[in-house]
């Protein structure tokens, strides 16, 4: 009786120490997909950070354009329209 309970106790030890075991080995699996995981998020990251800046580097360059535009038609109309600014003065 002593021997089936002794053996009993060593399966169950034996059982606890291969779920301890293989817990490790998941936990260790979900560290290192973590890390994987993390590393691609701050790659994904840092690519969004570049196109935001060429997205805002593009959108300041087209307001500059447009401005530009925007000053030579404003010459242009002045010097096309001269009575114009005679009749208001």
């Amino acid at each position: 009786m002593n021997e089936d309970r002794l053996a009993r106790i060593e399966k169950i030890v034996e059982s606890n120490a291969k779920s301890i075991q293989a817990l490790s080995d998941a936990v260790a699996q979900d560290r290192k997909e973590w890390a994987r995981d993390r590393h691609h998020i701050f790659d994904w990251m840092s690519r969004l950070a570049a196109a935001q800046r060429d997205f805002y580097e593009v959108q300041s360059d087209y307001i500059r354009h447009i401005e530009t535009i925007e000053d030579r038609l404003a010459t242009i109309l002045e010097r096309f329209s001269p009575e114009e600014k005679e009749d208001q003065t």
